[in-house]
């Protein structure tokens, strides 16, 4: 018995491996990245001046993408938020804070290479956004203040691993301000509040208010054409820089802008810059920055000029742990 029991697992095992080697890759594969990054200054009579500070920043970028057949699902979350403590006692001031996230169906046309596809977006904030020129109460943004979803249907081209475009000339994009003062104010491009003037006589002064006679509305919809181009390339070892470009032309769009003049260009650009260098395992160091144009919303109170231009670079160096 103990004979023929040998060889019997003998057997098993090897049709077991056999049966592991011949199984069909799985069409999903997913993969990203989570970091913590700190920075701590202190000073303490130090004679060309400082202030003690504590700078927090965490991010996460994770893809979960479908390939079988000709079909193929990529979708892509991307997650930042930091802070900046300069008094412990006092509110902190945020330095980064972003939710983006994407999905995009796309059918095989020619050599994996053309797609038709089907695209989603959405993109928002977690906390609440101040004007901190001002004071650091004065709120000029929060979650879903605003919120943009887009939906896209169109073409991809993806000449190689590192690079890729879609272009959707059939897309719907939602402006979403969930706070009524942010909304009667027309941030982010939607209609304002209407109000009529009121007069009223008190003694021998006649005092002028207006009256709100309808509230601002929270959603504005568009109908225009989206270019997303991406790239990713590693340009040395453990140093890699992506880039992405989002362009949104609105075939619907009025002949003013947030300030009530004339477009100078109809074209909102969102365009954000990764530099990545992994020291290890779980040491890298980041720079980002994002160059955002958008004519539908107005500059903050203290910028001079007009321009619509937006512009944010962050570096950071901390922990950052990739999750197969």
């Amino acid at each position: 018995m103990k004979k023929l029991f040998l060889p019997l697992i003998a057997l098993l095992l090897s049709a077991n491996v056999a049966f592991a080697q011949d199984a069909p890759a799985s069409p999903w594969t997913h993969g990203g990245n989570v970091g913590f990054n700190m920075a701590q200054s202190h000073f303490d009579n130090w004679a060309p001046g400082g202030q003690d500070n504590i700078n927090f920043l965490g991010l996460a970028k994770y893809d979960i993408n479908y390939k079988n057949g000709n079909h193929k699902w990529d979708n892509n979350i991307d997650l930042q938020l930091g802070y900046s403590y300069y008094d412990l006692d006092k509110k902190p001031i945020k330095t980064d804070d972003r939710i983006f996230l994407s999905s995009l169906y796309g059918y095989n046309l020619s050599n994996n290479k053309l797609f038709a596809t089907a695209n989603f977006t959405f993109q928002s904030q977690f906390t609440n956004g101040y004007n901190y020129a001002a004071d650091s109460t004065n709120r000029i943004s929060g979650f879903m203040a605003p919120g943009y979803f887009t939906l896209g249907l169109g073409a991809q081209w993806v000449p190689n691993e590192h690079f890729k475009v879609n272009f959707a000339p059939l897309t719907a994009k939602m402006t979403y301000v969930n706070d009524q003062n942010l909304a009667d104010e027309g941030a982010f491009g939607v209609k304002h509040a209407e109000y009529e003037a009121v007069e009223e006589i008190i003694g021998a002064d006649t005092i002028t208010y207006l009256v709100k006679t309808k509230d601002g509305e929270k959603i504005r919809w568009e109908l225009g054409a989206q270019l997303t181009a991406e790239f990713n390339y590693e340009i040395a070892k453990n140093v890699t820089f992506s880039s992405k470009l989002i362009a949104f032309y609105n075939y619907l769009g009025g002949n003013e802008n947030a300030l009530g003049e004339k477009y100078t260009c109809p074209v909102d650009f969102d365009w954000d810059n990764a530099l990545i260098m992994k020291v290890n395992d779980w040491l890298s160091c980041n720079i980002t920055a994002r160059l955002v144009y958008d004519e539908d919303i107005a500059p903050l109170s203290h910028v001079e000029g007009t321009t619509f231009r937006q512009f944010k670079e962050v570096m950071s160096i901390g922990i950052s742990y990739k999750i197969p």
